[in-house]
């Protein structure tokens, strides 16, 4: 049950006007207020709280997250219509007691491992949420059953926090929902910028496969292992030979292909990262290589970037 923020329980009832609203919230730290928290300060029945806020919504200074929870919009988010779904989402999933992490390409670009901004909001909930716009953003929830155990970590806001995967863990969704990151390419390339700017990731990867279908493991251990040039991953690939049924490295494709036996992957299609343009750790090495003039130490040079 969504509580009161304390902070504006103790405020006098109808301390402020509504044309003051947005500026109060904005100084006191406060990114969401709800009916009930507004007809507080306002000092009138929650029923008459929409009314009395349609002026600062056809102003831009207020707009609706959901049904009794509002989003206050400082000035310098007016044109956008709100403020960056990271500021609220951790109230809009407070007031909807749901579970959650932020994930996919948006968990990623937080990580600092996508060349685009995403298009949409991504975020992993643990109870079955619409799809909506806030301002000029979509945010998009899919349920997943491993929310409450995945690997996330907590970051600290301007105003307020948000859950996050972690790095391990966000290789393992865009691994099991490439679909979801754009296709496999854009998949692959922010599995293999993770890695790079994050030497950690591999604990939290071992422990959350058991939460992810087996062939997302066996997809996520091929790039990797022949994009990536991560190395020692044989921990990695012998939970990979527990699973007698190959995986096909681009789902959705045929099941036609060379088969990897180190991951048991069938090799369905050609894989390009952004970072290479190539399909393979082979391909790649060999491109370097030739740049270099010397084959004997193009691997060094893929491993260091």
């Amino acid at each position: 049950m969504w509580l009161m923020n304390t902070m504006i329980k103790k405020q006098k009832r109808g301390i402020i006007r509504p044309s003051e609203l947005q500026d109060w919230l904005t100084a006191h730290g406060l990114t969401t207020v709800t009916t009930e928290e507004c007809g507080h300060l306002l000092g009138v029945p929650a029923i008459e709280v929409s009314q009395r806020l349609v002026r600062l919504r056809a102003k831009g200074q207020l707009v609706s997250a959901a049904r009794g929870l509002w989003i206050a919009v400082p000035p310098e988010y007016r044109e956008m219509g709100a403020p960056e779904p990271i500021r609220y989402i951790n109230n809009l999933m407070g007031f909807y007691e749901c579970e959650y992490c932020v994930g996919w390409l948006s968990a990623a670009s937080i990580h600092g491992a996508s060349h685009q901004a995403p298009q949409v909001f991504q975020v992993a909930v643990n109870k079955s949420l619409r799809k909506r716009n806030i301002g000029r953003s979509q945010l998009q929830f899919f349920y997943r059953s491993y929310v409450p155990l995945i690997s996330k970590k907590r970051i600290s806001l301007s105003s307020g926090s948000a859950v996050v995967s972690t790095p391990g863990a966000t290789m393992l969704m865009a691994a099991a929902d490439p679909i979801y990151c754009a296709g496999i390419n854009n998949a692959a390339t922010i599995i293999c910028e993770l890695a790079e700017n994050h030497s950690n990731f591999m604990k939290d990867v071992l422990k959350d496969l058991s939460l992810f279908p087996k062939a997302s493991v066996q997809r996520l251990g091929w790039i990797l292992d022949h994009l990536a040039g991560v190395p020692d991953l044989d921990t990695l690939a012998e939970r990979c030979l527990k699973s007698s049924e190959p995986a096909v490295l681009s789902p959705g494709g045929g099941r036609t292909g060379i088969i990897d036996k180190k991951w048991n992957v069938i090799e369905n299609r050609r894989i390009e990262t952004d970072l290479y343009g190539t399909d393979t750790l082979e391909d790649n090495l060999k491109i370097i290589a030739d740049a270099l003039g010397e084959n004997g130490s193009s691997r060094e040079v893929i491993r260091r970037r």
